[in-house]
This record gives C-alpha cells, sequence and structure tokens, in this order.
C-alpha cells in the first residue's frame, strides 16, 4: 500500500538522502521517495502507517 506522511526535523537535503536510504534498506519497503522541499514521504510497503512513523522516528525525524 502506499502511504504519505509529512516528516518534520529534516535540516537539508541530506537528512532526506538518509532517511530515503532507510526505509528502502526495510524489506517491507519496496518503493519510498522522501522530499525535503514539502517535507513528505511516499513509501509503498507493507508495513502499517504506525509501524512507519516508528521507523522515521528511531531515525530521529517526525512523522505524522
Amino acid at each position: 500500500m502506499t502511504i504519505e506522511l509529512t516528516i518534520s526535523g529534516m535540516s537539508c537535503g541530506g537528512c532526506a538522502a538518509s532517511l530515503q536510504k532507510a526505509l528502502l534498506a526495510q524489506s517491507a519497503v519496496s518503493q519510498a521517495q522522501v522530499d525535503f522541499a514539502s517535507s513528505k514521504a511516499i513509501i509503498e510497503s507493507e508495513l502499517s502507517r504506525a509501524e512507519l512513523i516508528a521507523l522515521i522516528e528511531a531515525k530521529g525525524f517526525s512523522a505524522k
């Protein structure tokens, strides 16, 4: 399923790239696009919204 989240705590494009890489490292995530300018992440995953938020928060960012 495709889930769109608003990400806060990113200070640069490098943060977005780092988060995107971390998401793509998860076997249950088939696609992830994190955009610093819009503070959005669009994720194609078998994980639930709550599981994705927990994963993002574990990387030091906030998501809703």
